[in-house]
């Protein structure tokens, strides 16, 4: 009884992660339902943040290299990479119902997300870091801050029980700086590298037919996987790179979150292509075919190919 009194004096108004970035208070005619927020009966406002299998998705949507804690409280396990083009990465870690929510974005507005009121607000110096804290019980809900360029934030069971100062002081002391990034400080890197594509396979779960012909001057780069879940081929022409990925599902698994001027849809071997691109060439293109999800990325925001030699290589993926 004690803690759900505790609970319920800490946290008196509705909070939202996905649906307020920007800081905008929450209100009590607003509520949170399936990703999205219901506004009144009428307004509803989309969920902002897209899932990112791996850390150089979100890097490519985000516009930044994001940094995280290396310190996180036992039990807890990263849970989801989320991003907001050109302006957010999130990172939540789940113990059970528990939640921590990590956020690195652009600017200096607090980007906690966290609306709900808690009875104790305090400042918390760490390292060279100024930290505005807030929670109940002498427990921390959130901690915001900046650095640089860029504002941090860490919610805690967002209206529940915080977690104790040592501990939030531990995650952010252990974040550096952007000018002394370290790979120890960094997402961690959920692809693994592999010298044949047999190996990969093993990892993924399945196998991944590549085009017996590339365009002229790619050679392969790296073979990788995600156990269980995705292959990827990267081929490289200089500094011009194709990315061929597979992966288990039907969604759009390109890591490509570039605004293209042209979207079109082709068929190669009776198979419906999306296909994304500029002036007439194709950058990426996306399909599924029976249990799986394949996507070919020529170069981000490069020159892309013509129909031609995307349809070749498309043909030969399997």
């Amino acid at each position: 009884m004690k803690k759900l009194t505790a609970i319920a004096l800490c946290a008196v108004t509705a909070l939202s992660f996905t649906a307020f970035p920007n800081n905008v208070p929450a209100k009590n005619n607003i509520k949170q339902t399936g990703g999205q927020v219901i506004k009144g009966d009428n307004l509803k406002i989309p969920n902002p943040f897209t899932d990112c299998k791996a850390i150089t998705d979100a890097q490519i949507l985000a516009g930044f290299t994001p940094l995280i804690p290396a310190s996180i409280p036992a039990d807890y396990s990263q849970d989801k990479i989320q991003a907001v083009k050109d302006e957010m990465v999130q990172i939540i870690y789940s113990n059970g119902e528990n939640k921590i929510i990590f956020r690195q974005g652009k600017g200096s507005e607090d980007i906690s997300g966290d609306y709900n009121q808690y009875a104790e607000s305090s400042t918390m110096v760490v390292g060279s870091l100024t930290v505005s804290a807030k929670g109940c019980n002498g427990k921390v809900n959130i901690a915001a801050w900046t650095d640089g360029k860029y504002t941090f934030a860490i919610s805690a069971n967002p209206g529940g029980e915080g977690l104790d100062n040592k501990v939030i002081s531990d995650m952010i002391s252990s974040i550096k700086a952007e000018s002394d990034i370290d790979e120890t400080v960094q997402i961690p890197n959920p692809f693994k590298d592999f010298q044949s594509i047999e190996d990969a396979e093993k990892m993924a779960g399945f196998t991944l037919t590549l085009p017996e012909k590339m365009p002229e001057g790619y050679v392969q780069e790296s073979i990788q996987a995600i156990a269980g879940d995705m292959l990827q081929v990267l081929y490289k022409n200089g500094e011009k790179s194709i990315l061929i990925r597979k992966a288990k599902g039907n969604k759009d698994i390109s890591g490509d979150y570039s605004e293209y001027g042209e979207n079109r849809n082709l068929t190669v071997d009776s198979l419906p292509i999306s296909a994304r691109g500029n002036h007439g060439k194709v950058n990426t293109v996306t399909w599924v075919n029976g249990d799986f999800a394949y996507s070919v990325s020529a170069g981000f925001d490069e020159e892309g190919f013509d129909t031609t030699t995307i349809s070749d290589m498309v043909s030969g993926i399997r």
